[in-house]
């Protein structure tokens, strides 16, 4: 079974998502802010991060930045989860190594969709089967 971290400062947004993941069969770990990023990764080693992108001490981008820095999660795929849906954003996420991009409030399947898409694509990569 694949686990996820996600991570918001939203606790409804937290549970919105682990209600959505769990019911797809995944396992969930949850963080409330982007300073619990690679302790919570490191830990828990997830499949996949849910990453906020706004977040009150340390944001979804610097998270992100932290994520590909530690040699021993770098590889871990991250979709960004955002209310902006700015182009920049989107941007800047890709250029700081996210797989994709969702955001609030998302259509009914899309989260299933875009994580499965994603693990897939990661198992691939990593010659996982």
């Amino acid at each position: 079974m694949d686990r996820i971290l996600v991570v918001d400062d939203s606790e409804d947004v937290r549970l919105a998502l682990a209600t959505i993941l769990q019911d797809a069969g995944y396992d969930v770990v949850e963080a409330s802010d982007g300073s619990d990023v690679v302790p919570m990764a490191l830990k828990h080693r997830p499949g996949l991060i849910l990453l906020d992108v706004a977040m009150p001490k340390v944001d979804g981008f610097e998270a992100l930045r932290r994520i590909k820095a530690e040699s021993r999660i770098r590889n871990t795929p991250v979709i960004m989860v955002t209310a902006k849906g700015r182009a920049e954003d989107l941007s800047m996420a890709r250029s700081l190594g996210a797989r994709d991009y969702i955001s609030k409030p998302w259509a009914d399947g899309e989260v299933e969709l875009r994580v499965g898409w994603v693990l897939q694509a990661a198992s691939r990569t990593n010659g996982a089967s």
